[in-house]
Protein backbone atom coordinates (compact mmCIF):
# COMPACT_ATOMS: atom_id res chain seq x y z
CA UNK A 1 0.00 0.00 0.00
CA UNK A 2 2.83 2.39 0.93
CA UNK A 3 4.60 1.45 -2.29
CA UNK A 4 1.52 2.35 -4.36
CA UNK A 5 1.15 5.64 -2.46
CA UNK A 6 4.81 6.54 -3.05
CA UNK A 7 4.48 5.78 -6.76
CA UNK A 8 1.36 8.02 -6.96
CA UNK A 9 3.11 10.87 -5.18
CA UNK A 10 6.18 10.66 -7.44
CA UNK A 11 3.96 10.47 -10.53
CA UNK A 12 2.12 13.63 -9.41
CA UNK A 13 5.39 15.45 -8.70
CA UNK A 14 6.85 14.52 -12.08
CA UNK A 15 3.67 15.68 -13.81
CA UNK A 16 3.80 18.96 -11.91
CA UNK A 17 7.45 19.48 -12.94
CA UNK A 18 6.54 18.87 -16.58
CA UNK A 19 3.66 21.38 -16.39
CA UNK A 20 5.79 24.05 -14.68
CA UNK A 21 8.60 23.51 -17.17
CA UNK A 22 6.07 23.93 -19.98
CA UNK A 23 4.89 27.25 -18.56
CA UNK A 24 8.46 28.47 -18.24
CA UNK A 25 9.15 27.48 -21.83
CA UNK A 26 6.05 29.31 -23.05
CA UNK A 27 6.91 32.40 -21.00
CA UNK A 28 10.40 32.47 -22.49
CA UNK A 29 9.07 32.05 -25.99
CA UNK A 30 8.74 35.44 -27.66
CA UNK A 31 5.17 36.29 -28.60
CA UNK A 32 4.52 37.43 -32.16
CA UNK A 33 1.59 38.94 -34.05
CA UNK A 34 0.72 39.55 -37.67
CA UNK A 35 -1.12 42.87 -37.44
CA UNK A 36 -2.27 45.22 -34.65
CA UNK A 37 -5.92 45.21 -33.66
CA UNK A 38 -7.20 48.73 -34.40
CA UNK A 39 -10.39 50.01 -32.78
CA UNK A 40 -11.62 53.49 -33.78
CA UNK A 41 -14.43 55.25 -31.99
CA UNK A 42 -16.97 56.08 -34.71
CA UNK A 43 -19.72 57.24 -32.35
CA UNK A 44 -20.08 60.38 -34.48
CA UNK A 45 -20.41 60.51 -38.25
CA UNK A 46 -16.90 61.90 -38.63
CA UNK A 47 -14.31 59.85 -40.51
CA UNK A 48 -11.09 61.82 -40.10
CA UNK A 49 -8.98 58.69 -39.59
CA UNK A 50 -9.11 55.04 -40.55
CA UNK A 51 -7.09 51.91 -39.82
CA UNK A 52 -4.42 52.73 -42.41
CA UNK A 53 -3.77 56.10 -40.73
CA UNK A 54 -3.19 54.33 -37.42
CA UNK A 55 -0.92 51.67 -38.92
CA UNK A 56 1.14 54.41 -40.58
CA UNK A 57 2.18 55.59 -37.12
CA UNK A 58 2.80 52.09 -35.79
CA UNK A 59 4.45 50.03 -38.53
CA UNK A 60 7.40 50.51 -40.85
CA UNK A 61 7.37 49.65 -44.56
CA UNK A 62 9.42 46.53 -43.92
CA UNK A 63 7.03 45.24 -41.25
CA UNK A 64 5.49 42.21 -42.93
CA UNK A 65 4.74 38.73 -41.63
CA UNK A 66 5.20 37.93 -37.95
CA UNK A 67 6.22 40.84 -35.73
CA UNK A 68 7.89 40.56 -32.32
CA UNK A 69 5.57 41.94 -29.66
CA UNK A 70 8.35 43.12 -27.35
CA UNK A 71 9.66 45.41 -30.10
CA UNK A 72 6.77 47.81 -29.60
CA UNK A 73 6.60 50.26 -26.70
CA UNK A 74 3.08 51.07 -25.56
CA UNK A 75 4.11 54.51 -24.27
CA UNK A 76 5.97 55.47 -27.45
CA UNK A 77 3.07 54.41 -29.65
CA UNK A 78 0.60 56.44 -27.60
CA UNK A 79 2.88 59.48 -27.90
CA UNK A 80 3.14 59.05 -31.68
CA UNK A 81 -0.60 58.71 -32.11
CA UNK A 82 -1.31 61.73 -29.91
CA UNK A 83 0.60 63.87 -32.43
CA UNK A 84 -2.09 63.15 -35.04
CA UNK A 85 -4.33 66.24 -35.21
CA UNK A 86 -7.45 64.10 -35.64
CA UNK A 87 -6.88 61.93 -32.56
CA UNK A 88 -8.31 62.96 -29.21
CA UNK A 89 -7.09 59.97 -27.20
CA UNK A 90 -5.14 56.78 -27.91
CA UNK A 91 -4.82 53.74 -25.65
CA UNK A 92 -2.38 51.00 -26.60
CA UNK A 93 -1.94 47.69 -24.75
CA UNK A 94 -0.69 44.14 -25.20
CA UNK A 95 -2.74 41.05 -24.41
CA UNK A 96 -1.45 37.88 -22.77
CA UNK A 97 -2.06 35.93 -25.97
CA UNK A 98 0.23 38.20 -27.97
CA UNK A 99 -2.00 40.85 -29.54
CA UNK A 100 -1.18 44.54 -29.87
CA UNK A 101 -4.41 46.50 -29.43
CA UNK A 102 -4.82 50.17 -30.37
CA UNK A 103 -7.97 51.96 -29.23
CA UNK A 104 -8.46 55.45 -30.67
CA UNK A 105 -10.97 58.25 -30.12
CA UNK A 106 -11.36 61.01 -32.71
CA UNK A 107 -11.52 64.71 -31.95
CA UNK A 108 -14.92 66.24 -32.55
CA UNK A 109 -15.02 69.66 -34.23
CA UNK A 110 -18.07 71.85 -33.60
CA UNK A 111 -17.41 74.78 -35.94
CA UNK A 112 -15.44 75.51 -39.08
CA UNK A 113 -13.63 78.84 -39.33
CA UNK A 114 -13.07 80.64 -42.62
CA UNK A 115 -10.41 83.17 -41.72
CA UNK A 116 -8.39 85.30 -44.14
CA UNK A 117 -6.89 82.97 -46.78
CA UNK A 118 -7.29 79.82 -44.62
CA UNK A 119 -9.76 77.52 -42.94
CA UNK A 120 -9.72 75.26 -39.87
CA UNK A 121 -11.93 73.80 -37.15
CA UNK A 122 -12.43 74.45 -33.45
CA UNK A 123 -13.19 71.25 -31.56
CA UNK A 124 -15.51 70.64 -28.62
CA UNK A 125 -12.72 71.43 -26.13
CA UNK A 126 -11.96 74.80 -27.70
CA UNK A 127 -8.76 73.71 -29.44
CA UNK A 128 -7.97 74.60 -33.06
CA UNK A 129 -7.87 71.67 -35.46
CA UNK A 130 -6.53 71.65 -39.05
CA UNK A 131 -8.61 70.44 -41.97
CA UNK A 132 -8.25 66.90 -43.24
CA UNK A 133 -7.39 66.06 -46.86
CA UNK A 134 -9.57 62.94 -46.72
CA UNK A 135 -12.73 64.08 -44.94
CA UNK A 136 -14.74 67.29 -44.59
CA UNK A 137 -17.05 67.71 -41.61
CA UNK A 138 -20.44 69.33 -42.19
CA UNK A 139 -20.65 71.87 -39.41
CA UNK A 140 -21.66 75.32 -38.34
CA UNK A 141 -19.42 77.71 -40.34
CA UNK A 142 -18.00 81.15 -39.55
CA UNK A 143 -16.97 83.72 -42.15
CA UNK A 144 -16.80 87.46 -42.74
CA UNK A 145 -14.37 90.02 -41.30
CA UNK A 146 -12.14 87.50 -39.57
CA UNK A 147 -8.35 87.35 -39.58
CA UNK A 148 -7.18 84.79 -37.00
CA UNK A 149 -4.17 82.82 -38.31
CA UNK A 150 -4.14 79.16 -37.38
CA UNK A 151 -0.38 79.15 -36.82
CA UNK A 152 -0.65 81.91 -34.22
CA UNK A 153 -3.54 80.46 -32.25
CA UNK A 154 -3.51 76.67 -32.58
CA UNK A 155 -1.95 76.08 -29.13
CA UNK A 156 -4.71 78.03 -27.38
CA UNK A 157 -7.55 76.35 -25.54
CA UNK A 158 -10.43 78.77 -25.90
CA UNK A 159 -12.62 76.93 -23.43
CA UNK A 160 -10.19 77.94 -20.65
CA UNK A 161 -9.78 81.61 -21.56
CA UNK A 162 -11.37 84.27 -19.39
CA UNK A 163 -12.51 87.77 -20.21
CA UNK A 164 -9.57 89.42 -18.43
CA UNK A 165 -6.89 87.92 -20.67
CA UNK A 166 -5.20 90.45 -22.91
CA UNK A 167 -4.65 87.84 -25.62
CA UNK A 168 -8.33 87.05 -25.88
CA UNK A 169 -9.47 87.20 -29.51
CA UNK A 170 -12.68 87.00 -31.50
CA UNK A 171 -12.16 83.23 -31.65
CA UNK A 172 -12.95 83.07 -27.95
CA UNK A 173 -16.40 84.60 -28.55
CA UNK A 174 -16.94 82.38 -31.58
CA UNK A 175 -16.09 79.27 -29.60
CA UNK A 176 -18.47 80.18 -26.79
CA UNK A 177 -21.44 80.80 -29.06
CA UNK A 178 -20.62 77.72 -31.19
CA UNK A 179 -20.40 75.62 -28.02
CA UNK A 180 -23.78 76.94 -26.88
CA UNK A 181 -25.34 76.05 -30.24
CA UNK A 182 -23.67 72.62 -30.26
CA UNK A 183 -25.17 71.75 -26.87
CA UNK A 184 -28.73 72.54 -28.00
CA UNK A 185 -30.41 70.12 -30.38
CA UNK A 186 -32.79 72.85 -31.53
CA UNK A 187 -30.19 75.53 -32.25
CA UNK A 188 -27.81 73.00 -33.73
CA UNK A 189 -30.50 72.05 -36.24
CA UNK A 190 -31.55 75.67 -36.85
CA UNK A 191 -28.32 77.73 -37.17
CA UNK A 192 -25.94 76.99 -40.05
CA UNK A 193 -23.67 80.04 -40.19
CA UNK A 194 -22.15 82.82 -38.09
CA UNK A 195 -21.15 85.96 -39.97
CA UNK A 196 -18.61 88.41 -38.54
CA UNK A 197 -19.16 92.10 -39.23
CA UNK A 198 -16.84 94.87 -38.00
CA UNK A 199 -19.81 97.12 -37.19
CA UNK A 200 -22.66 94.89 -35.97
CA UNK A 201 -20.55 92.06 -34.56
CA UNK A 202 -21.83 88.50 -34.89
CA UNK A 203 -24.90 87.59 -36.92
CA UNK A 204 -26.53 84.17 -37.12
CA UNK A 205 -27.84 82.75 -40.38
CA UNK A 206 -30.58 80.12 -39.92
CA UNK A 207 -31.26 77.11 -42.11
CA UNK A 208 -34.99 77.92 -42.18
CA UNK A 209 -36.19 81.40 -43.08
CA UNK A 210 -34.76 84.16 -45.24
CA UNK A 211 -33.47 86.45 -42.49
CA UNK A 212 -30.38 87.13 -40.42
CA UNK A 213 -30.20 87.34 -36.64
CA UNK A 214 -28.03 90.22 -35.39
CA UNK A 215 -26.46 88.90 -32.21
CA UNK A 216 -23.74 91.46 -31.53
CA UNK A 217 -21.35 90.23 -28.82
CA UNK A 218 -21.72 87.23 -26.52
CA UNK A 219 -22.79 89.28 -23.51
CA UNK A 220 -25.98 87.87 -22.01
CA UNK A 221 -25.66 84.77 -24.19
CA UNK A 222 -28.44 82.83 -22.48
CA UNK A 223 -30.77 85.83 -22.48
CA UNK A 224 -30.38 86.49 -26.19
CA UNK A 225 -31.12 82.90 -27.14
CA UNK A 226 -34.10 82.88 -24.78
CA UNK A 227 -35.47 86.04 -26.44
CA UNK A 228 -34.97 84.49 -29.85
CA UNK A 229 -36.72 81.29 -28.82
CA UNK A 230 -39.73 83.23 -27.50
CA UNK A 231 -39.87 85.28 -30.71
CA UNK A 232 -39.71 82.12 -32.82
CA UNK A 233 -42.58 80.57 -30.88
CA UNK A 234 -44.82 83.62 -30.51
CA UNK A 235 -43.76 85.82 -33.41
CA UNK A 236 -42.58 83.90 -36.45
CA UNK A 237 -45.07 81.12 -35.84
CA UNK A 238 -47.81 83.66 -36.66
CA UNK A 239 -46.16 85.86 -39.31
CA UNK A 240 -44.13 83.22 -41.13
CA UNK A 241 -40.41 82.61 -41.46
CA UNK A 242 -39.88 85.10 -44.31
CA UNK A 243 -41.75 88.09 -42.88
CA UNK A 244 -38.57 89.84 -41.69
CA UNK A 245 -35.17 90.45 -43.24
CA UNK A 246 -33.45 91.06 -39.90
CA UNK A 247 -34.02 90.09 -36.27
CA UNK A 248 -31.93 92.17 -33.88
CA UNK A 249 -31.16 90.85 -30.38
CA UNK A 250 -28.67 93.56 -29.34
CA UNK A 251 -31.21 95.65 -27.44
CA UNK A 252 -32.05 94.87 -23.82
CA UNK A 253 -35.38 93.17 -23.13
CA UNK A 254 -36.62 93.47 -26.69
CA UNK A 255 -36.36 92.05 -30.18
CA UNK A 256 -36.17 94.62 -32.99
CA UNK A 257 -37.21 93.37 -36.42
CA UNK A 258 -36.86 94.80 -39.90
CA UNK A 259 -39.81 93.97 -42.11
CA UNK A 260 -39.23 92.61 -45.60
CA UNK A 261 -40.92 94.65 -48.34
CA UNK A 262 -39.97 92.81 -51.51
Amino acid sequence: MNKILNISIWTFLLSLIVIVTGFVTVSKKELTFEKPVVIIDYDTDHRFIDENDILFHVLNKEDTGSLMLNRFSVTELEDKLSNNHSIKEAQVYKTIDGELVINVKQRRPIVRIFSKNESYYIDEKGVLMPLSNKYTARLLVVNGALNEPFAKRYLFNYSNLNDSLTDKTLLDDIYRIADYIDKSEFWKAQIEQIHVDKVSGLSLIPKVGNHKIVFGGIDNLDGKFEKLMIFYKKGLSKTGWNEYSEINLKYKNQVVCTKRYN
